[in-house]
């Protein structure tokens, strides 16, 4: 990809989520793009759940921090999550109430991506608090080509 490109991508995303011995799984395809900007990856998608639609946006950038952000504009919920390697990552959930004040401790994180075809993949597992309370263990998986 050239320094500022996008190509059109197919997404399909795993999550598990451990809450309390409970274990809940989900998966979505979607379809989405691969923007190149300088040293950053962007994947983009909108998820379908519950007859809702959901701005969803990965960023990968050169040190191998990767930024999860779901929702929209500042009027409406959005949560920011921070994933490095063996790092604890502060953010913030805003919601219609307020911001939430957010850390994730990721466990694992993992991220390839090949040429031809061009497709890659994201696993990152980690821990999320939310106002100082432990809510889950979470794993995401996921896998693009274009």
């Amino acid at each position: 990809m050239t320094e500022k490109s996008s190509l059109p991508i197919k997404v399909h995303l795993e999550t598990q989520i451990t809450q309390e011995g409970q274990v809940e799984s989900h998966s979505f395809d979607e379809d989405g793009q691969l923007v190149k900007m300088g040293d950053s990856l962007y994947i983009r998608y909108i998820e379908h759940v519950d007859q809702q639609a959901i701005a969803v946006r990965f960023k990968i950038d050169a040190t191998g921090r990767v930024q999860l952000t779901r929702g929209a504009s500042k009027d409406e919920t959005q949560l920011l999550l921070y994933f490095k390697e063996a790092e604890q990552m502060a953010s913030v959930y805003q919601t219609q109430y307020g911001k939430l004040p957010v850390v994730t401790t990721t466990n694992q994180l993992v991220w390839t991506i090949k040429d031809q075809p061009l497709s890659g993949e994201l696993v990152v597992q980690y821990q999320l608090e939310i106002s100082q309370q432990v809510v889950g263990d979470y794993k995401l998986r996921l896998i693009f080509t274009a």
